[in-house]
């Protein structure tokens, strides 16, 4: 059996092997075989280990968790061999597309063994735009509209919501395809959840938004695969220019409270400055897009 804790303090002293994946919230590196995983925090940590260890005893493919060092907020995972279909570096097909769209609808169609109050999807919304309100009081002018619209459409959209396990961050660099065993693995759980299925859905149409090479065949690849499993989530063309304006507002939230990311990534701030403002040309094509879909099921 492998001393994982002499694994780590050797990784902390070397910490020199490739690193996989690094951002604000954690470290992913590659360490003599093993991915392991630092976080910025112990609640991103146990979300992790939660969702890994449920989606484990399911026909969702993820990584095993094979030692858990909560002191340093750490875990070992096994290696997977296989090609991170980041949107960044990867164009992804309209079969991978309409494999991501399965993979989602098997995702929210795990058992929950537990149903929460919709009201407490809609309390932690609102918890959430009181602290946005204070961080962009500065910029009131531009951004009043928006909050007022996101309160006010959170307690309408979100009447008798069908809780399902949420990802929370559903896009391809959280995947993983194995050749050798022709199957995908979900990875990157600390976003875990039990909520509402549609923000899965909206992070994912939120990657094909963004980029020009996309187009509506391969929205509508990958809603076919959803679809195919699942019915799609209702008011889902509302749900998507809710969560766009939403999210647009955490973003501006965030670039206002972290300098350095900020001026580190200017072009997406004012993308989502644009979305907040709901002003970004791509949400209106993609709400069409959604609208053309949806009127095509009935």
């Amino acid at each position: 059996m492998e001393n994982y804790l002499d694994l780590i303090n050797d990784y902390l002293r070397k910490k020199n092997d490739l690193i996989c994946f690094n951002s604000f919230s954690n470290d992913v590196r590659l360490f003599k075989n093993h991915i392991i995983k630092t976080f910025n925090s112990r609640e991103r940590l146990e979300k992790c280990i939660i969702g890994l260890q449920i989606m484990s005893n399911t026909s969702i493919n993820v990584p095993k968790v094979l030692f858990v060092c909560p002191e340093r907020n750490i875990i070992v995972e096994n290696y997977i061999n296989g090609v991170a279909l980041n949107e960044y570096t990867i164009h992804l097909t309209r079969k991978s597309l309409y494999d991501i769209g399965q993979l989602m609808g098997n995702f929210h169609n795990v058992n929950v063994s537990s149903y929460d109050n919709e009201d407490s999807w809609v309390i932690t919304i609102l918890s959430d735009m009181l602290q946005i309100r204070q961080s962009l009081a500065p910029y009131q002018d531009d951004f009043l509209d928006s909050i007022d619209f996101v309160e006010r459409e959170s307690r309408q959209l979100f009447k008798d919501l069908h809780f399902t396990y949420v990802h929370g961050d559903f896009r391809p660099a959280n995947m993983l395809f194995s050749q050798s065993e022709d199957k995908y693995y979900l990875i990157d759980f600390e976003n875990f959840m039990i909520g509402d299925p549609s923000l899965d859905v909206y992070k994912m149409l939120c990657i094909l938004k963004s980029n020009c090479y996309y187009n509506i065949e391969d929205v509508n690849s990958f809603l076919d695969g959803y679809s195919s499993i699942r019915a799609l989530p209702k008011k889902m063309v509302n749900k998507w220019i809710f969560y766009d304006v939403y999210y647009s507002l955490r973003s501006v939230r965030r670039a206002i409270n972290d300098k350095h990311f900020r001026n580190s990534d200017d072009a997406y701030i004012i993308n989502a400055d644009k979305s907040a403002q709901r002003k970004n040309p791509q949400t209106l094509i993609m709400t069409n897009w959604l609208e053309k879909y949806m009127n095509n099921l009935h």
